[in-house]
């Protein structure tokens, strides 16, 4: 009962020993398993009992109770290597000991503790899905942001028709009449989309802090049920930087994701609407397209490469730092200041290093789009100006051509860098 008190303290159950021997009789009698383990589920623990051995422990969840030869119990609080910690009520106080001396003082026999928590943590596996029930709890809002996209969209379909209509019809008849209500309808849909767009932002930056709450949360909780042994096979400074990437995931999740869909869809209605201009024109601008997914393809191995270099070493730095505050009275009792700022420069030197070449790659790809860009803008005007010149197409459609094309190119280097966003997500993650 002992045992079963101190584990209920330590998890936070609403149990003591004074309340459990004054449920369940005399404690100088021998507990036996099956009422250890109902007298456990009392409490609020889900137990069970198992046999085992100290080759096992390495892989078991802790702490548990463990029971002698004598059929006492005592609690298995740790294992370390050859090194554990245990707590027996007869001695009142922590041990560490060996796995021979434990497997001198266990019979084999163990009754496995855990709380609906930590289950429901072991249980499920940590990955993206882990984090998808937060966003889909305010798909409403989510959903009011896409309308707005979609509508934001919509305008900056008409914008190049505002432009083709004053360059063919106003200044080739000199109709003012006409450009005065052009520009006053332009200007009205012009205020209209930057009210819209702003309490769209507004929305989804409210939406979106409140799915950072949630998630912090989560996280937190998440954390607190892994079992010890989790957190004692990591370092601190790994953990923490864990859980900073959790703004990576939410705005993965939440941003470029989410209104992805709704450009896409448009990317086909610009496509249509280009090609009822001028198909040879809009087929120059599909045909730019596979170079984007090439360049994508093949700067995503090593950019995936260089990010996963760049967080370990990052993780490593954060370690280093968590663990020398921490333990800043034990490197001064050592005088080790000059071999741990030795190796936080070393440490530091390479984090920096592949973060060079990290952005260094990262601005050769964007230079790359940028140029397959231009290309593209280049062939569109030469053959645009030929087939202006041949009366095939009036300037205010090469215009409003162009700038479709320049809207169409966005969404596909959005979802180009939303591949990488993913890399980055799943290192994250």
């Amino acid at each position: 009962m002992v045992c079963l008190a101190l584990l209920a303290k330590l998890f936070e159950r609403p149990a003591d020993y004074e309340a459990l021997r004054h449920r369940h009789g005399d404690p100088a009698l021998v507990v036996g398993e099956i009422d250890l383990i109902r007298y456990a589920r009392e409490v609020g623990f889900k137990a069970s009992a198992v046999d085992s051995g100290v080759e096992k422990l390495a892989a078991t969840p802790l702490p548990c109770m463990a029971r002698r030869p004598d059929g006492a119990w005592f609690i298995l609080a740790k294992v370390e290597g050859e090194q554990c910690v245990i707590h027996d009520p007869v001695v009142g106080r922590p041990e560490q000991v060996s796995l021979a001396d434990l497997s001198e003082r266990w019979d084999g026999r163990l009754v496995l503790i855990a709380t609906r928590a930590q289950l429901a943590a072991m249980g499920s596996r940590f990955d993206l899905t882990w984090f998808i029930p937060a966003v889909v709890k305010y798909r409403r809002l989510f959903g009011e942001v896409l309308l707005a996209s979609f509508f934001l969209q919509l305008f900056g379909l008409i914008s190049p028709l505002f432009f083709q209509v004053v360059t063919d019809k106003v200044l080739v008849h000199r109709a003012l009449t006409s450009l005065d209500v052009l520009i006053f309808a332009l200007v009205a849909v012009s205020i209209f989309e930057v009210v819209l767009g702003y309490l769209r932002t507004y929305v989804f930056s409210h939406t979106t802090n409140r799915v950072d709450v949630e998630l912090g949360s989560r996280l937190f909780r998440h954390l607190m049920s892994l079992p010890i042994a989790y957190h004692g096979a990591r370092r601190v400074g790994d953990t923490v930087a864990r859980v900073r990437e959790l703004e990576n995931i939410r705005s993965f999740l939440t941003g470029s994701a989410l209104t992805l869909v709704i450009d896409l869809l448009f990317t086909v209605v610009f496509f249509a609407v280009m090609f009822w201009y001028a198909p040879i024109l809009a087929w120059i601008v599909v045909g730019s397209l596979p170079f984007y997914v090439v360049l994508s393809l093949a700067a995503t191995p090593v950019l995936k490469t260089l990010t996963e270099e760049k967080f370990k070493r990052g993780a490593e730095n954060q370690a280093l730092l968590v663990e020398a505050i921490n333990g800043v009275e034990t490197c001064k009792a050592l005088a080790v200041e000059p071999q741990m700022q030795r190796k936080w420069d070393e440490q530091l030197a390479a984090y920096v290093q592949v973060s060079f070449k990290s952005s260094n790659f990262n601005s050769m790809a964007s230079q790359g789009v940028q140029t397959i860009q231009k290309l593209a803008t280049a062939a569109t005007l030469w053959f645009g100006a030929r087939l202006v010149m041949d009366g095939d197409l009036t300037i205010g459609q090469l215009v409003a051509f162009n700038m479709l094309a320049g809207r169409v190119a966005q969404p596909i280097l959005r979802l180009a860098q939303l591949w990488q966003d993913f890399q980055q997500v799943r290192i994250s993650v």
